[in-house]
């Protein structure tokens, strides 16, 4: 299933497909969610959009860095020595060693294990020792100030740092004016960083993002959840950006809230919910009382790393609101092992499904959002 070809004809008709009315409509191939697939993904849908990479909250403070690997391009996000958010290819401009393979706190430099290559936090080639002969550090005709690390373009969106591996997507500020029409009445300036986890699904990437995005299987899958409170979803979305829906949450009369609620603008209590896919990597969930920005990240066509941080209102009585920011990772710890099995599932089928000539349905009601994500990356081909 893996290695069939990917042909111009069967993106067309996947792409008819999707495009009837959504009660009529198909969901994408099997053999989309394979190694073939994934090889069209990372040439052309990964490397040329904005893809959420990490957060701020990863790197604090100056010096720190972090690795990424999106679809096998291996980058590093740095917080430079004035504070400044920097990305660069994770690679050595020598030899093309993977420079940085952990994260790290308060480096000064970036040095290359192999031969020593050192650059700064900005990218710029500082050594080459012994380049020239022992203890000869420059070569006649060697120019090492064009040799500094190979930028990559970012951009920031609340705690999120976006990059542009090939560097030719559209402005990051007019790319994501969607996204921030979306939440512009929520004052979302003062919350703290208060929880992450990380974890990884034996599925795709795309199956992983399809099953955080819709509301139809809450009551199901996660009956611990009460979601009959909060399962009435509006669709929003706008191509090539984001998809998900938007909550009216129903009267809950559980007793005082455990968290300091977030508010809008005018200070009153947020009283609905924000599901969103950020196109293609980022998930994003915006509930009464904290913030998740996560991270799909592809790691193969059949594994996802999955990265999520919990943002909460920064009161003065931060402290004594900890049993209930334990509360809301606990509930993210519950949740997320209980997705593994639907994931792990749908992923093990994906051979014999079109072997057997079944193709995914969507439901109308609770599903506009998983059929458009699909239209997205088959857009991203193009």
């Amino acid at each position: 299933m893996g290695s069939a070809a990917i042909t111009a004809d069967a993106i067309r008709q996947a792409r008819a497909d999707l495009a009837r009315p959504i009660a009529q409509a198909e969901g994408l191939p099997g053999l989309f969610y394979g190694e073939a697939f994934y090889a069209l993904e990372q040439e052309r849908l990964f490397p040329r959009g904005w893809c959420a990479a990490t957060v701020g909250a990863a790197i604090p403070n100056a010096g720190d860095i972090v690795p990424i690997e999106i679809a096998g391009w291996p980058i590093i996000v740095v917080r430079d020595r004035e504070g400044a958010i920097r990305a660069f290819h994770n690679i050595c401009r020598h030899r093309a060693l993977r420079l940085v393979g952990e994260a790290r706190c308060a480096a000064r430099m970036i040095r290359c294990p192999w031969h020593a290559w050192t650059y700064d936090l900005t990218g710029r080639l500082l050594a080459t020792p012994e380049i020239g002969g022992p203890r000869q550090h420059e070569a006649a005709g060697f120019a090492t100030d064009e040799l500094g690390l190979k930028p990559i373009r970012i951009g920031q969106w609340l705690d999120y740092i976006f990059v542009n591996l090939d560097g030719n997507a559209p402005d990051f500020a007019t790319h994501a004016a969607g996204l921030q029409d979306i939440v512009a009445n929520l004052d979302l300036g003062g919350l703290r960083h208060g929880g992450r986890i990380d974890e990884a699904y034996l599925g795709n990437w795309k199956v992983s993002t399809e099953s955080g995005i819709e509301d139809y299987h809450l009551v199901f899958g996660h009956p611990q959840l009460d979601a009959h409170l909060f399962r009435n979803s509006r669709f929003c979305g706008a191509d090539g950006v984001f998809t998900g829906g938007i909550v009216a949450m129903q009267a809950n009369d559980g007793g005082e809230a455990a968290l300091p609620p977030l508010t809008t603008l005018d200070g009153t209590a947020w009283p609905g919910m924000i599901v969103l896919s950020v196109f293609p990597t980022g998930t994003v969930l915006i509930t009464p009382d904290h913030v998740m920005l996560g991270m799909l990240l592809p790691d193969g066509p059949a594994r996802t790393r999955v990265e999520l941080h919990l943002y909460f209102r920064n009161t003065p009585d931060w402290d004594a609101h900890q049993a209930g920011r334990d509360a809301a990772l606990a509930m993210w710890r519950e949740v997320l092992p209980q997705d593994f099995q639907f994931i792990e599932g749908t992923q093990a089928a994906l051979a014999m499904r079109d072997a057997a000539g079944i193709r995914t349905r969507f439901s109308p009601y609770w599903e506009q959002a998983v059929r458009h994500f699909q239209q997205m990356v088959l857009d991203a081909l193009d």
